[in-house]
């Protein structure tokens, strides 16, 4: 188990990894636990749980903030946002949302950008040939809601 936080003035996210117990030798993945809680507090939130098929360290960046309302977290195919300081997150997920999408590619969200006003953009790296997979997504709600350019 590995484990890692960070915060601004008002709210505090935090990633913890568990290891699977693989069935055969160099097998076995691992889940990446998303959570926050307000500054002072101990009692975390789960925002988003990650599988993915292979250890990886932890994603700190991929774990940020846009100011001391709004943060977002992503990881794989998963994209986690809240705008009031982590008391609520709306969690998008490319199996549920992105139409017709393939699972699974580990590999799908390179990079998100959402500017103060709630603008952004979610760049991908599809697999080739792979259905469903765009190269870019864009939102002009935080990321609650994307849609291809």
């Amino acid at each position: 188990m590995a484990s890692w936080q960070t915060a601004n003035a008002s709210f505090k996210m935090g990633v913890t990894a568990y290891s699977e117990t693989p069935s055969l030798p160099g097998l076995g993945g691992a889940y990446y636990v998303f959570q926050s809680a307000t500054v002072g507090s101990d009692k975390w939130r789960e925002v988003l749980t990650f599988r993915h098929d292979a250890p990886v360290e932890i994603p700190r960046n991929q774990v940020r903030f846009v100011n001391d309302q709004v943060g977002y977290v992503f990881m794989g195919w998963m994209y986690g946002v809240t705008t009031d300081a982590g008391a609520t997150w709306s969690v998008w997920n490319a199996q549920d949302d992105l139409l017709d999408w393939e699972c699974c590619n580990y590999n799908l969200i390179q990079d998100v950008s959402i500017t103060p006003d709630g603008i952004g953009t979610m760049r991908l790296k599809p697999i080739p040939q792979r259905r469903g997979e765009v190269p870019e997504l864009h939102t002009k709600d935080y990321g609650r809601h994307w849609s291809p350019a």
